[in-house]
């Protein structure tokens, strides 16, 4: 399945979640149902706004407008909807809270606890699938999406247990219990579920202000670049950002007292990006040659 189809899957599964947990929540009287309801409304008016910065990014990459190319759209787009989900859990947790301090609220447990046990298995089913078909692709907007549906699933499995334990206290002397169990939900599911779009925003945080590049399966292209230096007897520096799909290579070369020729340079841009290539990377490749270290 390509990345616009897998998103579109997003898109229409997260509708349905939206308005399934929506009136269901209504229905059951529970703030725990409607959150979830609400949270795929959001993702997926998110995951639409995610189709459109694809269709730019497999558009011509550099343009009048935009003379760089189009990358930094991408982590633009995952820090809006990191941001977006954490308001989002933010307000639902101080909601909740103020809800337990005021005695908690009546639920359907038995229907919460059906809702609870379909949304389990859908959202799981709709994580594997996902994570599958980025597994071919490795796009950061598909990852973005599977972190979204594992959060949800970890957060219906969550509910899950919650509304079976209300479940089983109804009618028992712990019976007390049960009004507060919704809201004291939804502030913990809150409170962790923050922590998901809160990773992605470090992330793509980082590739917006161009930090350094750590990763290791980059290590290739550092050590050709090693070796052209030993070829050439010179000192140099090499820079790599990840700006969402696409990684920016720049690598500078100080040489002894030599002339090169237009070609030669080229070759020895040609390695590093065949290099880049290996690993299947996107890429933007500027090499540079001086003489004065200040330019290194």
């Amino acid at each position: 399945m390509s990345e616009r189809n897998t998103i579109l899957l997003s898109i229409y599964a997260t509708s349905i979640f939206a308005v399934l947990g929506v009136g269901w929540g209504i229905y059951a009287s529970s703030g725990m149902i409607i959150f979830d309801g609400i949270y795929s409304l959001i993702s997926g008016g998110l995951s639409g706004l995610a189709l459109v910065v694809l269709k730019q990014l497999e558009t011509s990459q550099e343009d009048d407008r935009f003379p760089f190319g189009k990358a930094h759209f991408e982590p633009l787009l995952i820090i809006f909807k990191s941001l977006m989900l954490i308001g989002m859990c933010s307000y639902s947790a101080i909601n909740s809270f103020g809800e337990l301090l005021s005695g908690g609220r009546e639920v359907e447990t038995g229907s919460a606890l059906l809702y609870a046990l379909f949304s389990t298995v859908a959202c799981l089913v709709i994580t594997k699938i996902i994570g599958k078909n980025n597994q071919a692709i490795g796009s950061d907007l598909l990852l973005a999406e599977k972190n979204q549906w594992m959060g949800d699933t970890l957060l219906s499995v969550g509910v899950l247990v919650g509304f079976s334990f209300a479940f089983l206290l109804e009618g028992g002397s712990y019976s007390y219990i049960v009004p507060y169990a919704d809201p004291a939900m939804v502030v913990i599911a809150s409170t962790l579920f923050i922590i998901i779009p809160f990773k992605s925003f470090i992330a793509a945080s980082k590739e917006m202000i161009f930090y350094q590049s750590n990763n290791p399966d980059l290590d290739p292209i550092e050590e050709i670049a090693l070796q052209i230096a030993k070829e050439l007897s010179a000192e140099h520096k090499i820079r790599m950002v990840n700006i969402g799909r696409e990684l920016s290579i720049e690598v500078n070369f100080l040489l002894p007292e030599r002339h090169f020729l237009v070609s030669e340079m080229d070759a020895i841009r040609n390695r590093i990006a065949d290099q880049a290539t290996a690993i299947d990377k996107e890429h933007w490749v500027n090499v540079s040659f001086t003489q004065q270290k200040a330019w290194l």
